[in-house]
């Protein structure tokens, strides 16, 4: 009974450690002036532990983190219920199923580029979505292409800094997270 506890405790502290690095990824990145500044467009590193969570430890875990990220960065930055925050949440929460939904049925046929483009093409949607809620107006539909265009730009850009990032690490992350099972 001890073991299975200790494995518990492990896998929470790692994944609390994945939710801190992804909070300071949200934060830094938001430090990061774009070349061209676009409204709702950012890079996504944060991004980059979502797929590491994704790819190791499955959906549940993917999604349980991410919406804690999307959270914590509002209650730290945007403040819970404000315009940003909302964007945010939405754009997050539409992503997260596209993603989750490829992660599931095509993740035969849909590499982590695919997956992370649709993902971030998705968040754009979603951002569009909450602004004609809360504008009351079907105008904002008109910024959708620009925003889901940067969006693949962002999610490609997050594969390729994950796919960096785990040939680098991954039989650390793969010797942890069996380590935790």
């Amino acid at each position: 009974m001890q073991n299975k506890s200790h494995r518990t405790i492990n896998k929470i502290t790692q994944l609390a450690l994945f939710l801190a690095i992804g909070i300071i990824l949200n934060i830094v990145e938001s430090m990061i002036p774009l070349p061209i500044p676009i409204p709702g467009v950012k890079l996504g590193l944060a991004n980059t532990i979502g797929l590491v969570l994704l790819y190791y430890y499955g959906p549940g875990e993917y999604l349980g983190v991410g919406f804690l990220r999307v959270l914590i960065v509002g209650v730290i930055r945007t403040g819970i219920g404000s315009f940003a925050f909302l964007l945010s949440l939405s754009g997050w929460l539409i992503s997260s199923l596209v993603a989750v939904l490829l992660y599931f049925i095509a993740k035969k046929f849909v590499s982590m580029y695919g997956l992370s483009a649709a993902s971030g093409a998705f968040h754009g949607v979603g951002q569009i979505l909450m602004a004609m809620i809360l504008y009351n107006t079907s105008g904002l539909v008109l910024y959708l292409g620009l925003l889901m265009v940067t969006g693949v730009i962002s999610g490609l850009l997050t594969a390729t800094v994950t796919s960096l990032i785990l040939q680098k690490v991954d039989h650390h992350i793969s010797f942890i997270v069996k380590d935790s099972e």
